[in-house]
């Protein structure tokens, strides 16, 4: 006869089957609880995640990377091959420095990668540089003809709003944490 109403398993030890999914479940339980990585005791509390507004950006930042990489070795190969993409002959002075300042934002962005990872403190006046540093570059780029107007201001315009951000976020101030000296929480 069938009833209808929810059904509940019990797991009863006498059985030999019940047993045998108790002590795998156990196992399983032992093996997710060792896993993880043990907090030495002066360590403190585990810094919070990084999420919200603050997982978005890096996810930009992420994909910033990946851009510039490409826009700094397409503007080599165009400048190489001028002719034959149809492009303005660009003066290698030009090309010098627009290559170097991408390099250094992408050699920015891994630093500020690493200090973000391991929430330090110093994550947040380097993200602030970072981002104003990008925005004197695009200034700079647009002067030696290398950026348009509207290109500028539009690029220009994230790289404020996260320079805000970082200045007035709370998260951000309770995300970033560890001091460099001591390596705890603060």
């Amino acid at each position: 006869m069938w009833l209808p109403g929810p059904r509940t398993r019990v797991l009863a030890p006498s059985l030999p089957g019940a047993a045998a999914q108790h002590g795998l479940l156990m196992r399983l339980r032992e093996a997710r609880e060792a896993s993880k990585p043990e907090r030495l005791a002066g360590q403190g509390p585990e810094p919070p995640r990084i999420r919200g507004l603050l997982l978005v950006y890096f996810v930009a930042l992420t994909i910033f990377f990946v851009h510039n990489s490409f826009l700094t070795a397409g503007s080599i190969v165009v400048y190489g091959h001028a002719s034959a993409t149809g492009s303005h002959h660009v003066a290698l002075g030009s090309l010098a420095y627009y290559v170097i300042s991408n390099v250094t934002l992408l050699v920015y962005v891994i630093y500020l990668f690493i200090l973000m990872k391991r929430r330090r403190r110093s994550a947040i006046i380097h993200n602030i540089t970072f981002n104003i540093l990008s925005v004197v570059f695009l200034v700079t780029w647009y002067a030696i003809g290398e950026k348009s107007t509207t290109g500028t201001i539009v690029d220009s315009i994230p790289n404020l709003v996260i320079v805000v951000y970082f200045l007035l976020s709370g998260r951000v101030r309770k995300t970033f944490v560890i001091d460099r000296n001591n390596s705890s929480i603060v």
